[in-house]
């Protein structure tokens, strides 16, 4: 018995050596050795402040927009109407800010925007989108005269080279309700599946899954006041929830909507047109931002091992060079390509993967970081 007794105790003090050399370790492995590695470390509430003014001024820039134009985005002509005029220039360079201007003389009351299209730098063509207040069959086919004859002054055979593609305001418009409510029904479920990740109690999960299904109905069926405003009601209910039951299923559908807001502002103050190509786009930088967010969450709240600190700096070690690879495989794909969709896609995931760097590692890591202390504290 006392050999025994000897024994457990031996193993007892073993593995709290063990427990204490662990830890010792750890906080050697955590101790940053360069400035930004012990801001990271000691100013996460600061930076966390820094991602939220990014946020608001996310959140002004667009409402800037939606005063200018009535949209929050500078819609092109698949979701407003209008036409696109495809022009082979090979041969007759033209310079677009000169086509433009001309354009704009020739049809004052017309929204037209150039663009180069070009072959290792080399311009092969330009695309004329161009729109008119009403963008009817009449006005569009008499503007879509008033171009070409102006084109022609340079190019005389310009009518051999261009192709037209028309789009009709009420297809236009229906395209962009279309698009919208496909992105807020995707955010929506993607809410429900966080939730059901990080949720802890089943009746939490199985109401939410509910409020999300009507949520989502009311959504897609949204075709009036009374159901936008009973979606309204249903989506702040769904947001109370993630607070009330689950911080991290909230900190993660908080870092993917600023990650999109964050990008449509920065696309609103470049002035660019989104085309359905855009909407695509955001739908796929839902999917990404979530994507990095889960496993953020996931190594931090599902393991044990080491600090809190040592754990999330593990998983941002990870983070960055799956972003990384992404970010560089977009920017090949903006630099070479020739057409103009591809470039439209590759810009938005560019700014929108430096985006999820900042609200993935800094703002979510801030709030699960902020959240555990508080609950050990309690």
């Amino acid at each position: 018995m006392v050999a025994e007794k000897h024994r457990r105790l031996l193993r007892a003090r073993r593995a709290k050596l063990l427990e204490t050399r662990a830890v010792q370790a750890a906080a050697a492995d955590e101790r940053p050795r360069s400035w930004l590695g012990r801001v990271y470390r000691d100013r996460y509430t600061a930076l966390f402040a820094i991602t939220i003014a990014l946020l608001i001024f996310s959140l002004i820039a667009i409402g800037v927009t939606y005063a200018r134009t009535g949209d929050v985005i500078h819609k092109g002509v698949s979701l407003s109407g209008g036409m696109t005029i495809t022009v082979a220039t090979s041969g007759t360079p033209l310079d677009t800010e000169e086509v433009a201007e001309q354009l704009r003389t020739a049809a004052p009351d017309a929204d037209i925007v150039v663009r180069e299209t070009s072959d290792l730098g080399r311009q092969v063509g330009l695309t004329v989108e161009a729109s008119t207040g009403q963008n009817t069959p009449e006005e569009l086919s008499r503007l879509e005269t008033a171009i070409l004859d102006q084109i022609s002054r340079s190019v005389p055979d310009v009518r051999g080279r261009t192709s037209t593609e028309m789009v009709g305001p009420s297809l236009g418009a229906s395209f962009f309700r279309q698009t919208a409510k496909a992105v807020l029904v995707a955010f929506t479920m993607m809410g429900l599946v966080v939730f059901l990740y990080f949720g802890d109690r089943t009746t939490h999960k199985v109401f939410v899954a509910a409020l999300t299904i009507v949520a989502a109905w009311l959504i897609w069926n949204a075709h009036g006041v009374i159901l936008a405003s009973l979606a309204v009601v249903v989506g702040a209910a769904l947001v109370w929830c993630y607070v009330r039951w689950s911080i991290p299923s909230a900190a993660v559908i908080l870092a993917a909507a600023s990650t999109i807001l964050f990008t449509i502002a920065v696309v609103d103050l470049m002035g660019m047109r989104i085309s359905t190509a855009g909407i695509a786009a955001f739908l796929m930088l839902i999917g990404y931002s979530v994507d990095t967010d889960i496993l953020l969450s996931n190594r931090v709240l599902k393991r044990d091992e080491g600090t809190v600190y040592a754990r999330v700096v593990s998983t941002v070690k990870t983070g960055l060079t799956m972003t990384g690879t992404t970010l560089a495989a977009s920017l090949v794909a903006l630099v070479f390509t020739q057409s103009a969709v591809i470039r439209e896609i590759m810009t938005i995931i560019c700014i929108g993967l430096v985006a999820d760097i900042l609200y993935t590692w800094i703002q979510n890591a801030g709030i699960l970081r902020l959240w555990l202390a508080k609950r050990r504290g309690a």
